[in-house]
């Protein structure tokens, strides 16, 4: 392809499978840079290697577990703890679980639980990026294990600590895999109203009694798992809930291979699922199940809330890589498919669904990273707790509604192709929807961030995050994006003291706060890698991308616009991700 066939760059095929996912991010290599460039210095071989493993061997991994070999429940009569009897068990095929183990023998966990240098939690976050990009049910598990291991290092005791934290930092094959089992079919999301019994044994263990309606990690060879009960005589409602680890095994030694002493719990179904087909999703009876304790009753819902918030930034982080994907499936396609006589990328409609992929996806990642950020502020500065749940519930809402959006815009640019299993997208687009669901649906984040601003310091944090973008951008080169950033703040600053005066209409008014402001920090936070970017690399590719995204969100309306976005005159330099030079002055 030459440079005037103005059809994108020139190494492109006609899907990205088999692509190193992380050298071929530019975005999300411009990020690290900005906000974590030591983190890029010390781990940056590490995540090239994650982005081949993922653009490679998990990827293909994910299409046959999806289509070939997803779990199956099976019945048997050969365990050891009733012989006599079937008992029901998930088989997982081996490649699937080799996958999860590649994961972790690259480091990234193993590197956060250094006891001596540990690196920040982004680099297991970023790794989330990464193997969503390729696929979602492995990445899940990840997002699991990684507050699993931040509950037992802050919250156990030390000999249960000393026992498992260095299991989690397991590189050899043999990391256990985490689960957060907070859902049982009466309460849904509603964990204070947890029915699953925890009844004290004299050797310190607990033993649990109850029905957990979605277990995650349950399948796997060995795997811990964070369990909400209620203590024998605690009160109902959150006071009455502490936090237990659940183990698979009950061996002393867990670093046998083979560990061969299950503990007793029934597994009653395996959930058939619209999307996610390669991750097990399980019922499982506890009876007389084995526990330890990680956080006493009336303690357990906030220990459990923590993990499920770290989870809460897994998710946003595994949306941004959806939305990476999306763009870049769809822009390979556009290149190479030739329709009426010419490449379908020299057709500007398509060139605008890809500048829309495109701005969502940059926006989104803007999103999840500040998010991912902030859980690593917040762990070294408690007063900075505020932000970072505002921030995830932003990221969290606003990501995953923008994933499906663009994995459905580039389907539809593949067409009747894209609709079938030929190509990755359709899996990725089914995946995907499961990233609004889980750790909270919109209604969730909505009241969580409602509780937030109505409380000082939840709503002070909002603008004074946009106060700091104001003041990081140059006067001049940003002028626009200064005065419009301006607007933005005074407008959020009028209705949050609104809401203030209003606490009555909260409940109401929820779902439009959430929409609004993750918007608001959406394009705020383009504006600040746009002053970046403008600075350190003379490029203003990211200052036309966060102007487009304005004027896509807040000047559509009904009126046709007069003229095509100026960014458009620059496509063929944006698709092959050349920089585009600044303005003169």
């Amino acid at each position: 392809m030459s440079p005037s066939d103005a059809s994108g760059p020139a190494d492109l095929a006609i899907t990205t499978r088999g692509r190193n996912l992380f050298a071929h991010d530019v975005n999300l290599s411009r990020a690290l840079a900005h906000h974590a460039p030591e983190l890029l210095a010390r781990h940056g071989a590490m995540l090239h290697a994650l982005g081949a493993f993922c653009g490679g061997e998990l990827d293909a991994q994910a299409d046959y577990s999806d289509h070939h070999a997803p779990p199956l429940l099976t019945r048997a009569l050969d365990q050891p703890a009733a012989p006599t009897r079937r008992v029901a068990a998930i088989l997982l095929n081996e490649r699937y679980k080799a996958c999860q183990q590649r994961l972790y023998e690259h480091g990234p966990l193993a590197a956060i639980l250094d006891p001596v240098a540990p690196a920040p939690h982004l680099l297991a976050f970023v790794t989330q990026y990464l193997a969503s990009s390729a696929d979602i049910s492995t990445g899940c598990p990840f997002a699991m294990t990684h507050p699993v291991a931040l509950a037992l290092a802050a919250s156990a005791a030390p000999v249960l600590r000393e026992k498992f934290l260095p299991q989690m930092r397991r590189t050899d094959g043999q990391t256990p895999i985490g689960g957060t089992w907070a859902t049982e079919r009466h309460g849904g999301s509603d964990v204070a109203r947890t029915a699953t019994r925890a009844v004290p044994q004299p050797d310190g263990t607990v033993r649990l009694y109850g029905h957990q309606w979605f277990a995650s990690a349950a399948g796997f060879d060995r795997w811990l798992a964070l369990k909400t009960a209620r203590a024998e005589g605690a009160p109902e409602g959150a006071a009455g809930l502490g936090l237990y680890l659940v183990p698979s095994h009950l061996d002393v030694d867990w670093d046998a291979h083979r560990l061969s002493h299950p503990n007793p719990m029934e597994i009653t179904d395996l959930k058939r699922k619209m999307g996610t087909r390669g991750l097990p999703t399980a019922e499982v009876e506890l009876d007389g199940t084995v526990a330890y304790e990680i956080a006493p009753p009336g303690e357990g819902l906030r220990a459990m809330m923590a993990a499920l918030g770290c989870s809460r930034v897994h998710n946003a982080m595994a949306a941004a890589g959806v939305m990476a994907r999306a763009f870049a499936e769809a822009l390979s396609w556009a290149a190479s498919r030739e329709a009426f006589g010419a490449r379908i990328i020299t057709r500007p409609m398509v060139r605008k669904r890809l500048l829309d992929i495109m701005a969502e996806g940059m926006a989104g990642t803007a999103l999840a990273v500040e998010a991912a950020r902030s859980f690593d502020a917040a762990a070294a500065d408690p007063g900075r707790q505020a932000w970072l749940r505002v921030a995830t519930a932003l990221a969290k809402y606003r990501t995953a509604k923008q994933a499906t959006a663009c994995a459905e815009m580039a389907l539809r640019l593949g067409a009747g192709n894209h609709y079938t299993e030929d190509f990755p997208i359709e899996r990725v687009l089914r995946d995907a929807h499961a990233l609004a669901v889980w750790e909270g649906p919109e209604e969730v984040q909505a009241l969580e961030l409602m509780r937030l601003l109505l409380k000082a310091d939840g709503a002070e944090a909002f603008l004074a995050r946009l106060d700091g973008i104001i003041d990081h951008c140059p006067a001049e080169a940003m002028a626009f994006e200064v005065a419009r950033l301006g607007l933005l703040r005074a407008q959020a600053a009028a209705e949050l003291a609104r809401v203030a005066t209003e606490p009555e209409a909260a409940p109401e008014l929820a779902d439009e706060y959430l929409a609004t402001l993750s918007l608001m920090l959406a394009y705020a936070l383009l504006c600040e890698e746009a002053a970046f970017e403008l600075v350190s690399y003379a490029d203003a590719t990211k200052l036309l991308l966060s102007d487009y995204f304005y004027a896509r969100h807040w000047q559509g309306g009904p009126a046709v616009a007069a003229l095509p976005h100026p960014l458009l005159a620059h496509f063929e330099a944006v698709a092959a991700g050349r920089p585009i030079a600044p303005p003169p002055g």
